[in-house]
């Protein structure tokens, strides 16, 4: 936090653009820069001075990680304070409500509590939600968000900023930046775009897009350790904050072109950090993946799909819905609805009977049959025999594990290694597994300008995963969610969900534009083969014969 202590802790806030007394400050802060902590100081002093009129909304990613981040520093500060100065300090913790409150109500239960007065700590990646849309429209003089580990946030954790926006509101939003269209990565973004934008290689501060405020970036190369000798006899000055020691640890891992090199070391948002996404906003965006559309007419034809996990287990959640597809201007096109999160409680029967009850009623409530249901049974057999004696066994199984299809690319030509004839390249030559195959098959559907109503929540779960080209084979190969959870703390599974949907609807009919391919392409080339066969006849022509 250098650059914020040399403006001083005073004019911290005078950092941020007035917009019709309407405030915000974003920060792209590498991830040992104290951030979180610092901005809980802020919030305790903010409040402090103002407990009668103040509400500071401070949000996390989970309940846990709000224990373990802001609110385990809101409670260790809040605690000293009132050790140091007793019944100056204001307000009251309830610990089951994660929040301050101002009002004290002691044993008189005739008084109620305003719970607009305090600080409240809000889970938002719960159950697929926000997490602040009861906070939307709250009226209070002073209004303060913080939001930390914004580069997990969902898309609709935008909304609720946009409704408080109103009278004494300051904002500060706090992350590691991951450069994949995530929320932070949108307000951060320099108000002349990200396309072009250099690489700060020191601490830096600019205007951004978002309701005219600022971000700060602090570079993890540019912290004090810096400023001062760092070998075996001179160990950093500041054990908590980025040094030498730590970014060679991770360089001699990850390397100085990964992601977590950029993302853990630096603090700094990589340019074209989207060249190896499968998904990306812009792909999405200049396709219209994101635009309404109406059906011309005819038939449609609805997929169910599901991505099962059993209670949120290593992080996963169990996803379902479905997809419809038929014309839309001549076109046929798929159409997604928003997935749901499928329940799944302890103490509530088996898993996979409480899943299977819900694909049940769900799909008889939007009238698909289950020849038309698809679902991930890779390690899940128990489900399937569920579903059978719940509902049918007519579903149909995905396995997302094994080798990838002999079904053909579109266009991509080769000569067979065995016939020497042209031919189309399979999928099975291009990618490494299945699951890589069913992600780029959710991608040329985009690109073929082929999907509308895509919900952005799904087209975020998709965002942070990135392919890599297999040494040896050279084949294309997504990451493992487990690599993916490992270095985002996220699980792809809405989109997971709609890859299952999307090769379930294929299975049912729906051709993908840029997988039909040109009957006539191999024909092009036929001038290519009849001039070999030209100059064959020449070569030969001319050649010496022996008797």
């Amino acid at each position: 936090m250098q650059a914020i202590n040399e403006i001083g802790e005073e004019n911290f806030y005078d950092l941020e653009v007035p917009v019709q007394h309407h405030y915000f400050a974003e920060g792209l802060i590498h991830h040992n820069s104290s951030k979180t902590h610092t901005c809980a100081k802020y919030a305790l002093c903010d409040y402090i001075c103002w407990p009668e009129c103040t509400l500071i909304i401070m949000s996390s990613t989970t309940g846990p990680d709000l224990e373990r981040r802001v609110w385990g520093d809101v409670k260790s500060l809040w605690r000293s304070a009132k050790e140091a100065w007793g019944d100056i300090i204001p307000g009251e913790i309830i610990d089951s409500k994660k929040c301050i409150c101002t009002d004290k109500i002691g044993d008189d239960l005739s008084i109620a509590r305003d719970m607009r007065k305090g600080i409240a700590c809000v889970p938002c990646r719960v159950h697929g939600g926000a997490g602040l849309t009861s906070f939307s429209g709250v009226k209070q003089k002073r209004l303060r968000l913080i939001g930390d580990e914004m580069q997990l946030m969902l898309a609709n954790y935008l909304d609720a900023p946009a409704s408080m926006n109103n009278g004494d509101f300051k904002g500060i939003f706090l992350a590691n930046p991951l450069g994949d269209g995530n929320p932070f990565d949108r307000v951060s973004e320099p108000d002349t775009g990200w396309q072009g934008f250099p690489e700060p290689k020191k601490t830096t501060v600019w205007k951004n897009k978002w309701m005219n405020g600022r971000t700060i970036n602090l570079v993890g190369t540019d912290s004090p350790n810096f400023d001062f000798p760092q070998d075996k006899d001179h160990p950093a000055r500041y054990p908590y904050m980025v040094s030498a020691d730590s970014i060679e640890r991770l360089v001699s891992f990850y390397g100085t072109n990964s992601e977590q090199y950029y993302n853990k070391a630096l603090g700094v948002r990589r340019s074209g950090a989207v060249a190896r996404k499968i998904i990306t906003r812009d792909i999405c965006e200049t396709f219209h993946a994101f635009d309404e559309a109406d059906w011309d007419g005819g038939p449609i034809v609805k997929i169910g799909a599901l991505d099962a996990a059993y209670g949120v287990i290593g992080g996963d959640r169990c996803i379902g819905g479905h997809i419809e597809f038929g014309n839309v201007k001549g076109r046929s096109t798929i159409i997604v609805r928003p997935p749901h999160v499928v329940p799944v409680h302890a103490g509530q029967g088996k898993p996979e009977d409480q899943i299977a009850m819900w694909i049940l009623e769900y799909c008889t409530a939007n009238d698909i049959p289950p020849e038309n249901f698809f679902y991930d049974s890779t390690g899940r057999g128990a489900l399937g025999i569920a579903i059978a004696r719940v509902w049918s066994n007519k579903v149909n199984p995905v396995e997302f594990g094994g080798n990838a299809t002999n079904r053909p690319l579109a266009d991509v030509w080769i000569v067979d290694p065995k016939t020497r004839e042209r031919r189309r390249k399979l999928c099975v030559e291009e990618y490494s597994k299945f699951v890589t195959e069913l992600w780029f098959m959710v991608r040329l559907t985009i690109e073929a300008d082929q999907m509308r109503w895509l919900p952005r929540d799904v087209a975020e779960d998709g965002y942070p995963r990135e392919w890599k080209t297999m040494p040896g084979s050279g084949k294309t190969c997504a990451e493992t969610k487990a690599e993916m959870r490992e270095r985002t703390g996220c699980s792809p599974d809405k989109m997971d969900w709609l890859a299952t949907a999307i090769e379930g609807a294929r299975q049912r009919g729906f051709q993908i534009a840029k997988l039909q391919g040109s009957d006539n392409a191999a024909a092009d080339w036929s001038w290519l083969r009849n001039r070999q066969r030209a100059d064959a006849e020449i070569v030969r022509s001319s050649e010496l014969v022996l008797d």
